[in-house]
């Protein structure tokens, strides 16, 4: 409902409440976690206080604010739950504030660079949730700017992912984002309405229909279900951007999407989406209708429109390992398959997640593979398959793959140590012709081939190894320090010239 929570266990979903219950109630269960595990559960029994119904806990923060120093100048207010800055608590209403503070510094050596690049980057903001009675609100407000030796475009608006709106000059950027939404609850019904990401998929590295790599977006959006069985409709507000947006070339676009998941034994989670994209008129009615198919509602309003759909499973049967993938279908001609026919656009993520690696507690390994085919996501016009100018989908783009192996280790709670490698290969389009290289360049059926094979064009390849350490000194108070080195490879689509950069990059947060 907040943000990402601490997983004691390989699911790539939020936790939940219900999942804290049995553990919460049986110690037999409990003797079974590793310390690590054990505290994590009691920072989410602190997290999660209001879904528990338990009562406040005393954290090191409340120990603090309690002190007979300190304690006399503070309103009782003050972590009153051992977790927020600012507790309110009235029933039936709740209200919970905490700051949120970033500074960050990014230090860069790259073969195409004259010097050491700089970059520096502040933010600030506040983070409000809480409730009344059935009704939820969750407000997240940020402003950042960010400076350094970077050539800035100058005095410009335009948009970058996850960051919403960005302002530039000469000496920098400035970019606020903010996502706000009013959440209803039943047992087994929730209605939200407000502005928000959406992560449909288990992929890590990326989801192939819907993922949080774009900025927030306006939607309306119910899901009926309990934990075997859960089916949520979505529908939203899209913006398609343009050269001219910001300069009365401004147009909205709408979503509308469907996922069922569905848990039929414990070792097994299935999930089926569909989306469709349409604009340039007025809102349709049949795109709102919870149990339509949406490619039989295309079809009702004369195939205009951009539609998909897709699959995904997570799959426990082998011990410490979760299996999963994902299978996304843009466009597919059967009979045409196997061919190179550029219509057949679709994506394919699998992977794995062991957990506990060589007996080691609490260290996991993972391995991700994706391979988007060319010309996927490409669309015409209005009903390209963005927001503003960042793809829903993985952020890879089409005519390309990418591998993800990854080692995450947390020795105890607060702290974490991550380290991945990672590889992507990309076709670009070579001037004069589009191998589906590009989601934001049509096919022109009287230049472009019919027939295009995967990483046609101009090759483009990156392998980069990341080390991340994070340690949480207070609650939700981190320091985060990494360091990357990326090698970058370009070859001319004829395979006679080929470039080549170095970097690396370290940065404190």
């Amino acid at each position: 409902r907040r943000r990402p929570r601490p997983t004691l266990f390989p699911y790539t979903t939020l936790f939940r409440s219900e999942y804290l219950k049995p553990l919460l109630a049986s110690d037999s269960l409990q003797r079974t976690l590793s310390r690590t595990e054990r505290q994590q559960l009691e920072y989410a029994r602190v997290e999660f206080r209001e879904e528990l119904a338990t009562a406040a806990a005393s954290t090191s923060l409340t120990k603090a604010v309690r002190h007979p120093w300190i304690d006399p100048w503070l309103p009782d207010t003050i972590y009153l739950n051992g977790r927020n800055l600012l507790a309110v608590e009235s029933a039936p209403f709740r209200l919970y504030l905490d700051p949120i503070v970033k500074s960050q510094r990014l230090w860069a050596t790259a073969d195409s660079l004259d010097g050491e690049e700089k970059v520096f980057e502040n933010g600030n903001g506040l983070r409000l949730w809480g409730s009344a009675g059935r009704f939820g609100y969750y407000i997240d407000v940020r402003d950042h700017q960010e400076w350094g030796s970077r050539d800035y475009p100058g005095i410009v608006n335009y948009t970058r992912e996850r960051l919403g709106f960005v302002r530039g000059n000469a000496h920098g950027l400035d970019h606020d984002e903010t996502t706000a939404y009013i959440l209803y609850t039943q047992k087994y019904f929730s209605l939200c309405f407000g502005k928000d990401v959406n992560r449909w998929g288990p992929g890590s590295a990326g989801q192939l229909a819907l993922s949080d790599h774009p900025t927030s977006y306006d939607q309306l959006k119910f899901s009926l279900g309990n934990d075997r069985i859960k089916f949520t409709s979505l529908t939203a507000v899209l913006q398609h951007y343009s050269d001219t947006f910001f300069d009365n070339g401004h147009e909205e676009k709408y979503l509308a999407a469907h996922r069922l998941e569905m848990a039929p034994w414990s070792w097994l989670n299935i999930g089926l989406h569909e989306t469709i994209i349409y604009g340039g008129r007025k809102f349709e009615a049949a795109y709102l209708n919870p149990v339509m198919f949406y490619r039989s509602a295309e079809h009702y309003l004369g195939d205009r429109d951009n539609a998909t759909m897709g699959l995904d499973f997570e799959w426990f049967a082998l011990c410490k390992t979760k299996l999963y993938g994902e299978l996304f279908i843009d466009d597919i001609s059967t009979g045409k398959l196997n061919s190179g026919f550029y219509g057949n656009k679709f994506a394919y993520t699998v992977g794995a997640w062991h957990v506990n690696t060589l007996g080691i507690s609490d260290l996991n390994l993972r391995a991700e593979y994706t391979r988007i085919r060319p010309h996927t996501y490409n669309h015409s016009g209005i009903t390209g398959y963005w927001h503003y100018n960042t793809l829903l989908g993985h952020w890879s783009g089409p005519n390309s793959d990418h591998v993800l192996l990854e080692a995450a280790w947390r020795p105890t709670q607060p702290l974490s140590l991550k380290g991945s490698a990672g590889w992507r290969r990309h076709g670009a389009n070579p001037v004069g012709s589009n191998v589906g290289g590009d989601p934001f360049v049509m096919r022109d059926p009287d230049r472009d081939p019919e027939f295009v094979s995967f990483l046609d064009g101009q090759r483009e390849s990156t392998s980069s190894i990341s080390l991340q350490a994070s340690y949480e000194f207070l609650r939700d108070a981190y320091l985060q320090l990494s360091w990357r080195s990326a090698r970058y490879e370009q070859a001319a689509a004829q395979g006679l010239a080929t470039g080549r950069r170095n970097e690396d990059r370290k940065s404190v947060v």
